[in-house]
């Protein structure tokens, strides 16, 4: 389990597949000390054979975080982690942000979505929906418009504030009919809250939109309350087996996550490249949540591709350099995700932390050789 809160960012990494060391159980505190700027890290080619080292330069950004381990306090719903000032007594604000062309790197406020959500639009690429609560970055970009997928996915987060660019007028439509059904408050640059969204005139257009989550957080109506966990968070399952990463290939675009044991996080790649953020350090995440859906043709654009996010289906949990074969289910729009062992039965736990959601059609994904991390890694 995750023993640290905040990040270390690097401007690039080696990845590696070794499981944690037991040592962070052994302390009730832990502190996260500066990286030194030459870290060695390993990859294990196998249980068996020896191991592989690679030796890289990284440029690091200090941090120091102390976390109490023996807390018994309350948590942050949307990430397990200690909440020492208290839960924010507030809505989580959800955000649209592109993904479809290289004009949308680097995306601006990624790092401190607590949950991000990537989900299969036209032309065979992806868009995320950032969902934010224990932290609010000042400036969320590029910020872009909604699809029918996005609303199942907000209607089991109590009500939360929803902010994207813009929509078709079918989309609107079905955003709006949620909308007064107490699903979420609607923000969107073409319309309500248009006074929240403005443009970055150093970038083109349309990646160019932006938007402060605290400013949107405030225009929350009553109905709008704080989230409640949608995942349960505990210890790592027996059955979960070291994994070197994972790899999802769509049409147009490949997504590669690789473990780092120095972050303990997961590495994102995007097309073979680390996919780095804003301050051009790479994006991680303590879960990676690989679940399989059914995809259909939307009924606002016979291009676009809608998620099917209920039901229940087969996946994967990445976390602590491990994968487990988990089956997910979610009955009901307002549901919690529900994850079971697939061999055993028994509910999977996440880690503690931020979690990425893959919804992937069933075929595109697969769990990374030791040798196919290395290659990624150069």
């Amino acid at each position: 389990m995750l023993r640290r809160v905040g990040f270390i960012a690097l401007f690039f990494v080696c990845a590696t597949a070794c499981g944690r060391g037991s040592g962070a159980n052994e302390t009730t505190t832990m502190q996260v000390k500066e990286v030194p700027l030459v870290a060695t890290t390993q990859i294990e080619e196998s249980i068996e054979t020896p191991t592989t080292v690679v030796e890289q330069t990284v440029e690091v950004i200090p941090t120091t975080t102390t976390v109490d381990l023996s807390w018994v306090g309350p948590v942050h719903p949307l990430t397990g982690l200690p909440a020492y000032e208290g839960i924010p007594e507030a809505p989580a604000v959800v955000v649209k942000i592109g993904n479809n062309n290289q004009n949308s790197l680097p995306q601006h406020g990624l790092r401190e979505a607590d949950i991000v959500y990537e989900v299969h639009i036209e032309g065979g690429k992806s868009r995320f929906m950032a969902i934010y609560h224990s932290r609010l970055p000042e400036v969320v970009m590029p910020v872009r418009s909604a699809r029918s997928s996005d609303i199942d996915l907000l209607l089991n987060l109590n009500h939360p504030v929803f902010a994207y660019w813009g929509s078709n007028d079918i989309v609107l439509s079905e955003l709006q009919v949620a909308e007064r059904g107490g699903g979420f408050d609607r923000r969107s640059a073409s319309s309500q809250g248009s006074q929240y969204f403005d443009r970055d005139s150093s970038r083109a257009r349309p990646a160019n939109g932006k938007a402060d989550t605290g400013d949107l957080q405030g225009t929350a109506s009553n109905e709008a309350g704080t989230p409640l966990s949608i995942f349960e968070y505990g210890e790592l399952t027996q059955n979960a087996v070291p994994a070197a990463g994972v790899q999802w290939e769509m049409a147009q675009r490949v997504v590669d996550y690789v473990w780092n044991s120095s972050l303990e996080q997961w590495i994102r790649y995007q097309d073979g490249v680390p996919h780095l953020d804003e301050n051009r350090a790479p994006l991680t995440a303590d879960n990676l949540l690989f679940l399989y859906v059914r995809y259909r043709i939307s009924d606002a654009d016979p291009s676009s591709p809608q998620a099917i996010s209920t039901g229940a289906g087969d996946g994967w949990l990445l976390r602590d350099g491990t994968v487990t074969g988990v089956t997910w289910d979610r009955q009901r729009v307002s549901d919690d995700w529900s994850l079971f062992d697939d061999e055993s039965g028994e509910p999977v736990p996440l880690d503690v932390g931020t979690t990425w959601v893959t919804l992937a059609r069933p075929g595109e994904g697969r769990v990374l050789s030791s040798a196919e991390a290395i290659e990624l890694i150069g």
